[in-house]
């Protein structure tokens, strides 16, 4: 009998046990652990949005939510930056995950259409958060977060702007030449070197190209940028005949490495030379201009004097006779 007692005691422990479990295994469908939000992009730096010259931009990341439980899991979606950022971007709402599943959603950025994205220095990072939320109701019964960095990618678009003077270039002058540095870029940058070319007209040549070597640009009208004004100084040598001439001024980026220029044209002017006929004085071997004269005006005179002579002898023999 006692055996029989110990029997239904050890029985009733079990299944007090059992009962005692029970709940908190019908908890686990719900527990925050069993399910995981994660990034299926490698996020371990940061994402850089892709961007054009025109400030269009496109990109993509993708998450997912692996889901352990033996029911669906359903999740509602939501996405924050921490700061302003220079694209739009958008995901889905909600996601469903099956029984024992992994499914994916993908974040896309896209272009603003805003000139304003200048205004957004590549040296600034916002970070993504994606929130996924699960409900009964309207009681939230578990969350997870996920943050991601986010930036842009830096653009260099250095070229220079020339304006002309009002005065003309003679052969065998110069003018001055207002040359501005104009960044369209997002980022600092500095001219790595600086050429000209001159059309069909070699005796051109510029002055102060050489200075212009690593001079720092900010971006122009924006980011509070300052613009960069230089001055060149174009000679013509004496020898330069009346032309048009082009002009080709180019800066070579020390961002990109690229070359980028200006075309001009500008009207040279000639030295004047006189077309009116000079006199001139024959010159004998000896050089002498006058001796020539001289000696034609010579001969009738010395002709004169020996008629006299003659006359004078010829009256004295008649005398004498």
């Amino acid at each position: 009998m006692k055996q029989n007692k110990l029997v239904f005691f050890l029985v009733f422990l079990l299944g007090a046990s059992v009962l005692a479990t029970f709940p908190a295994h019908a908890q686990s469908p719900i527990d925050g652990q069993s399910w995981t939000l994660g990034w299926a992009t490698d996020m371990d730096s940061t994402y850089i949005v892709e961007m054009d010259l025109d400030w269009d931009a496109e990109g993509e990341v993708i998450a997912y939510v692996e889901n352990n439980r033996m029911a669906q899991l359903e999740l509602d979606l939501s996405y924050e930056f921490d700061s302003w950022v220079p694209f739009l971007f958008s995901g889905p709402e909600t996601i469903s995950v099956s029984a024992n599943g992994n499914d994916t959603f993908t974040i896309k950025f896209t272009s603003i259409g805003d000139e304003d994205t200048r205004e957004y220095n590549p040296d600034n990072i916002s970070t993504l958060t994606v929130t996924a939320e699960e409900k009964v109701g309207d009681t939230s019964t578990s969350t997870q977060e996920l943050e991601g960095d986010i930036g842009v990618p830096r653009i260099f678009d250095l070229r220079p702007s020339v304006t002309l003077p009002e005065e003309t270039l003679h052969a065998g002058s110069w003018i001055d030449l207002s040359v501005q540095l104009v960044n369209n870029g997002n980022a600092r940058d500095a001219v790595k070197d600086a050429t000209v070319q001159f059309r069909s007209c070699p005796h051109l040549s510029m002055q102060g190209l050489d200075e212009l070597a690593n001079t720092l640009v900010d971006t122009t009208n924006a980011q509070n940028g300052k613009d960069v004004s230089v001055s060149l100084r174009l000679e013509a040598s004496e020898s330069q005949p009346n032309r048009v001439c082009e002009v080709t001024l180019s800066l070579t980026s020390e961002g990109d490495d690229a070359s980028r220029s200006t075309t001009f044209e500008l009207e040279v002017m000639a030295v004047e030379v006189s077309d009116a006929p000079q006199e001139t004085t024959p010159i004998n071997e000896e050089g002498d201009t006058n001796a020539l004269s001289q000696e034609s005006n010579s001969l009738p005179w010395i002709g004169g004097i020996e008629l006299l002579m003659l006359m004078g002898l010829a009256s004295l023999r008649k005398n004498l006779n």
